[in-house]
């Protein structure tokens, strides 16, 4: 095990462990019999090149990734360390781009390349609640990234019948394969640029709740 994980943090650790987190992750989303909740609002995602921030919890992101709509270009936050630069190949594997960073290590520079990116017109996906937590608590960064780029918020939520969660800080799912899996995109949410500290503080509250929300709704539907 610890020679598994020092070979995890060498440069060709991390790509030949970043490869097999793609290909595993890519065959098993290909084989989960895939239901979208709600389709009408799929349709208008899919169907535009809008701009749009994309939020996942960080203990869905084994499959997060392969769920996103391809018709635009999309920049996926990660953080730097070992765990991220391997999450990080499998995304541009996927052809999603990678900006490195996190609270600790490269915040500032990191959001404001992603501040960038949104300007230029491309995409950004975000977990809310990485890379190491609170599991499932909004941090206010995606709030504030809104509000500075006038960029909606879209949430995105998956779940399978199937699956097994590892002991970690976020209880990582790993969904089983061929298994029923259903998705749905939330709808946008706007922030308001001029807003004062307790607004902030509500509309981190508010998509944290949706993100909750979204999550028990398809659970309930596809049990």
């Amino acid at each position: 095990m610890r020679i598994f994980k020092h070979f995890s943090k060498t440069s060709i650790g991390q790509k030949f462990v970043g490869f097999i987190f793609y290909y595993i992750s890519n065959l098993i989303a290909r084989s989960i019999r895939w239901e979208y909740f709600e389709q009408s609002k799929k349709s208008t995602i899919f169907n535009n090149q809008n701009k749009y921030i994309f939020c996942c919890w960080h203990n869905k992101l084994f499959l997060g990734p392969h769920l996103l709509p391809r018709n635009r270009v999309i920049n996926a936050l990660q953080s730097s360390h070992s765990d991220g630069m391997i999450t990080s190949l499998a995304f541009k594997y996927l052809g999603i781009n990678v900006i490195l960073g996190s609270s600790k290590r490269g915040g500032m520079l990191a959001f404001r390349k992603m501040v960038k990116r949104l300007q230029s017109g491309e995409s950004i996906a975000i977990t809310p609640d990485g890379p190491k937590g609170p599991k499932e608590q909004v941090k206010e960064g995606i709030i504030k990234l809104a509000q500075i780029t006038n960029t909606p918020i879209i949430p995105l939520v998956w779940t399978t019948k199937k699956y097994k969660t590892i002991n970690s800080w976020d209880n990582f799912v790993l969904p089983y394969p061929f298994s029923k899996g259903m998705y749905c995109f939330g709808k946008p949410i706007k922030i308001k640029k001029n807003i004062n500290i307790d607004k902030l503080e509500l509309e981190r509250q508010n998509l944290e709740n949706e993100i909750i929300r979204l999550t028990k709704m398809i659970e309930v539907k596809i049990n």
